[in-house]
């Protein structure tokens, strides 16, 4: 059961716990070195507030107009925040480890710089804040942040890896630093080949690495046992230069068939079998990234 409280008594009464300070609306309200400690905050209108070196923590602020709100030094650890608007609110110096965001309208410039400095405390803000754009309907802000989660889990994975603090050396053994490693590879092949899936030109680079890689295999590491379709003799080899291995990469990525060449001994036949393989992974992946960008 919380007591309620006035906002102008907040001053006077800087330490305060289990406190309920609700429907009141004042500008340019001014906290300095205020305690608050499992409070509720309920429909302020605090527009231009001022806050300096304060604790407002483990509590709920719930439908708090807050926007052009200043916080200098304040520590939020616990805080929720529910329906609020905090935009171009300014974020200096705060402590926002295990802070959580519902449907709150946002300045993610000022609070991605205040992010926590152990890495899986940033992941999980990095994950509630992305949770909030979504709840919005903010996806391009959702996407961008996924990207730093997956950055982000990148680097806390390779924390794991090499157990530089008494932290992870506690915590992992070699079965445990084995599977952060190879889901650290996994996160550096997906973001290499297509950016999460969040970047198709990322995408088609990465089909354009896999044509100019098979076309140069084809050429250096085949010779004479190609067909070519076009002739009406079907018995005399012939070992393809580089454009045509080019071209021959190019059908056989895209699926459409083997083209004018057909492979007839098992190194080529490996080759074309594992490249047109990855072109069918290809095209999952680019149905699936264009299919993201309509679903927007």
């Amino acid at each position: 059961m919380r007591n309620q409280i006035k906002l102008q008594d907040i001053n006077e009464h800087f330490n305060e716990d289990k406190k309920l300070i609700s429907d009141e609306e004042q500008d340019k309200l001014l906290l300095v070195n205020v305690r608050l400690f499992k409070c509720r905050l309920y429909n302020l209108g605090l527009k231009y507030l001022i806050t300096s070196t304060c604790a407002i923590t483990q509590s709920d602020i719930e439908k708090c107009y807050l926007r052009y709100a200043t916080f200098n030094n304040v520590d939020f650890t616990g805080t929720n925040f529910i329906n609020c608007d905090l935009e171009n609110a300014i974020f200096n110096s705060c402590n926002l480890r295990y802070v959580t965001f519902r449907n709150c309208k946002l300045n993610l410039k000022e609070i991605l710089g205040c992010l926590p400095s152990e890495i899986n405390l940033k992941v999980s803000l990095l994950k509630e804040l992305r949770m909030n754009q979504l709840s919005l309907g903010d996806n391009k802000t959702a996407d961008e942040l996924l990207i730093k989660i997956h950055d982000a889990e990148k680097d806390l994975l390779l924390e794991r890896v090499k157990c530089n603090t008494s932290y992870h050396k506690k915590r992992e053994d070699g079965i445990s630093r084995t599977i952060a490693f190879f889901n650290y590879i996994m996160l550096q092949i997906n973001d290499f080949v297509w950016g999460y899936g969040l970047k198709l030109k990322k995408l088609f680079r990465t089909g354009v690495l896999i044509l100019l890689l098979f076309a140069v295999l084809i050429y250096f590491f085949t010779g004479e046992e190609y067909m070519v379709i076009l002739e009406t003799s079907h018995d005399n080899k012939v070992k393809l230069n580089f454009w045509e291995s080019l071209y021959a990469s190019y059908t056989n990525f895209t699926t459409i068939g083997y083209g004018h060449y057909i492979p007839t001994r098992l190194t080529s036949i490996i080759l074309f079998s594992i490249q047109n393989l990855l072109g069918l992974v290809f095209l999952g992946f680019l149905i699936s990234g264009v299919y993201r960008r309509i679903a927007k």
